[in-house]
């Protein structure tokens, strides 16, 4: 699998818009629904730990190379969280990619209308998905990912944003997603389409600090286009950290995975904001999510876990 990133400076990448900041987030939350919940579910395969792919390699960028300086990167004891962008690589194997890609085609019909960031989504997919719940609660899959980036991870304790089904459609409608910097650290984004499957979908970032962003439609050779165009490929972003936009789909239908993973021990450090996740979900949903994460704990990665779900992760389990 490719594992390189190529350049992308053409205006044709650039001059999509940024996502809404400051007040026009505030007004936005003020607007925002929480995510659909459905009662009917369609039937689907039970997640197996084997659909976990053992091994695989992919380039690891870090956030030097981004323009962070030493000072900046979150430390814990000697250990250092440095990871930019991993991959892309195969985290599952083909059975699990596609009773994965089954799931989420069942689940098209409940995605609403995203506004800035896709064409449809549908948020907290593991809220209607026991598959992808599990999945994402899965201790190889967890490790599987916590070793490619070199922190502990687990599902974040926020809930809602933790599983969100990108669905975007070549239809007329320019719905890419905007120029925008994530709430979440530890992004995934799994691709269940290739490149054969439509045109346009080009996952851009810009490779350089949040502060020295030039802003849409300006020429500037540190804009990329990660090549992870095979239906599988799994791609890291340190998503808080790296502008990036999706370019719109003009022809056939793409559909991707987004999981937001968090490091109980840099939770001090979470990059969320209560406008931020506001925003998306709309200030009811957030309260108690927001509760759930700023709530004091004792053991980071035995409090976290237990709020989230999910086995215990250290980083005696990435040696």
């Amino acid at each position: 699998m490719p594992t390189t990133s190529t350049g992308s400076g053409r205006a044709g990448a650039l001059v999509l818009p940024q996502a809404p900041e400051g007040f026009r987030k505030v007004l936005k939350a003020l607007r925002a629904r929480p995510p659909l919940r459905s009662a009917r579910l369609p039937a689907e395969p039970p997640w197996r730990s084997r659909f976990v792919a053992p091994g695989g390699a992919g380039a690891v960028t870090s956030l030097r190379e981004f323009g962070y300086r030493d000072e900046e990167l979150w430390r814990w004891r000697g250990r250092v969280d440095d990871a930019a962008i991993a991959g892309p690589w195969r985290v599952l194997t083909d059975e699990g990619l596609d009773c994965l890609t089954t799931v989420c085609r069942q689940l098209e019909g409940a995605a609403q209308d995203a506004g800035f960031t896709a064409t449809r989504r549908l948020r907290a997919a593991d809220l209607l998905s026991p598959f992808i719940a599990n999945m994402i609660r899965d201790r190889d899959f967890l490790l599987a990912c916590s070793k490619r980036v070199g922190v502990p991870l687990i599902p974040h304790p926020l809930r809602l944003p933790t599983a969100q089904i990108n669905y975007g459609e070549g239809r007329g409608r320019q719905g890419g997603v905007r120029w925008h910097r994530d709430g979440m650290d530890y992004v995934f984004t799994l691709q269940l389409s290739g490149y054969e499957d439509y045109d346009g979908g080009r996952f851009t970032y810009f490779q350089g600090r949040t502060d020295e962003f030039p802003g849409p439609g300006r020429q500037d050779s540190r804009f990329r286009e990660a090549d992870c165009g095979e239906r599988g490929a799994t791609l890291f972003l340190h998503g808080s950290r790296i502008f990036h936009a999706v370019t719109p789909v003009t022809k056939g239908h793409r559909v991707t995975l987004v999981v937001s993973l968090f490091c109980p021990y840099f939770a001090r450090q979470d990059s969320n904001t209560f406008w931020h996740l506001a925003a998306d979900d709309g200030i009811p949903a957030t309260v108690p999510c927001w509760l759930r994460l700023k709530r004091p704990v004792r053991n980071p990665a035995v409090d976290y876990s237990l709020r989230a779900g999910s086995p215990v992760v250290t980083w005696d389990d990435l040696r």
